[in-house]
């Protein structure tokens, strides 16, 4: 299966220009999480989840959901 999420996570996150631990200070999420996602360690998160990482990147949820 491909990483798509995490990918575009990544796509989306360098596009605002933050790193994955500026992104994981923001979220109040770990950074080592934000990896295993972008990296497609891990499954997408939850909706909640998804919804406040679109908001710090300023992004439609729609694009990640």
């Amino acid at each position: 299966m491909e990483n798509r999420f995490g990918q575009a996570l990544r796509d989306y996150r360098r596009s605002a220009q933050l790193s994955q631990r500026e992104l994981a200070e923001k979220s109040g999420l770990d950074f080592s999480y934000i990896s295993k996602l972008e990296n497609g360690r891990l499954p997408p998160p939850a909706a909640d989840t998804v919804v406040s990482l679109c908001k710090i990147l300023n992004i439609a949820p729609e694009r990640l959901l």
